[in-house]
C-alpha cells in the first residue's frame, strides 16, 4: 500500500495506540502512514467500559474495523469491539507476513542485481492481485514451483524461487473449539463415543484431532493448509458430531475458542 491510499469502510485496519483519553483513543495506522483512527470509549469493548485504560492502552498494537470514512479528513472513525480474535491474530499474521515479504524482495534485489524500487514496480502490485499479498507469492512458490515458473518471467525469477525455498515454511493454520455433549441415557457414555468418532477429515491435508478436556467437554482442533479449508473442515465436523448426538438423544453445544 502507498502512503495515498486511504483505509475504507469496513476494511481492518491494524495500527499502534498513540493516545488514550477518557473518551477515547487515536491510532497510528501502519498500513496507511498519512491517516488515524479514532476509537470511542463504546467501541472499545463489549459490555460496559468503565476505565478506557483497563481494555486499551498506548504503545498497544490493535486490530480496528473502520466504521466511518469522513470525507477530506485523514482521521477515520474505528471499532475495536467489532474485531473477532480469531480476525485480529489472522490480521496481524497477515500484516507481520507482508513485513516479512518485503525484507525478502529486498534479498531477491540484492541476489539479482535489480534496484528494489524497479523490482517493486515490475512484480509487486501484479502479485498481489494475483496471489492477494506478496508473502502469499513467495508461499506460492514453495508450495508449487513448477506453476510458479510458468506463470511468471523475469531476470528475478530464480533468485526469487531461491529466497523463497530457502526462507519460507509452507503455510498451515490451526482452529477449533469445545463441544460440550450431555446425555442422561444409561449409555451416555457410548453415545458420546460414536458421535466423537463419526468425522472424518475431508480433505488429505487436513488434520482433525477430537480429544477430552474432561466430560462434558471435548476439544476438536482442525489443522490445514489455509483457513477457509480449516473453517469449513471444523463446520462439518461440528455438526456431524452434534446431529449425531442429538438423533441418540443428547445435548450439545459448540464454542470457538
Amino acid at each position: 500500500m502507498s502512503p495515498s491510499d486511504a483505509p475504507e469502510e469496513g476494511e481492518y485496519i491494524i495500527g499502534r495506540v498513540v493516545e488514550v483519553k477518557d473518551f477515547g483513543a487515536n491510532i497510528d495506522l501502519l498500513e496507511f502512514p498519512e491517516h488515524r483512527a479514532f476509537v470511542h470509549i463504546s467501541e472499545v469493548a463489549s459490555g460496559w467500559v468503565k476505565y478506557i485504560r483497563d481494555f486499551i492502552r498506548e504503545g498497544q498494537m490493535v486490530v480496528a474495523r473502520v466504521t466511518k470514512v469522513k470525507k477530506g479528513s485523514n482521521i477515520v472513525d474505528a471499532s475495536v469491539r467489532q474485531v473477532s480474535g480469531h480476525r485480529k491474530q489472522e490480521r496481524i499474521r497477515a500484516w507481520k507476513n507482508e513485513q516479512k515479504a518485503s525484507k525478502l524482495l529486498e534479498l531477491v534485489s540484492k541476489k539479482s542485481k535489480i534496484k528494489i524500487t524497479d523490482l517493486e514496480s515490475e512484480i509487486r502490485d501484479s502479485m498481489r492481485d494475483t496471489y492477494g499479498s506478496l508473502y502469499l507469492a513467495f508461499e506460492a512458490v514453495v508450495m508449487d514451483t513448477v506453476s510458479f515458473k510458468k506463470e511468471w518471467k523475469g531476470k528475478w525469477l530464480s533468485d526469487f524461487i531461491d529466497v523463497a525455498i530457502d526462507n519460507v515454511t509452507p503455510p498451515h493454520v490451526m482452529i477449533g473449539g469445545m463441544l460440550d455433549l450431555v446425555s442422561y441415557d444409561v449409555k451416555g457414555a457410548e453415545k458420546i463415543r460414536k458421535a466423537l468418532m463419526k468425522p472424518k477429515a475431508v480433505n488429505d491435508d487436513t488434520t482433525l484431532k477430537i480429544s477430552s478436556n474432561g466430560s462434558p467437554s471435548y476439544r476438536i482442533s482442525i489443522k490445514a493448509p489455509n483457513y477457509k479449508q480449516a473453517e469449513d473442515e471444523l463446520k462439518k465436523a461440528v455438526d456431524l458430531v452434534l446431529s449425531t448426538f442429538k438423533s441418540e438423544g443428547g445435548t450439545g453445544s459448540f464454542e470457538r475458542s
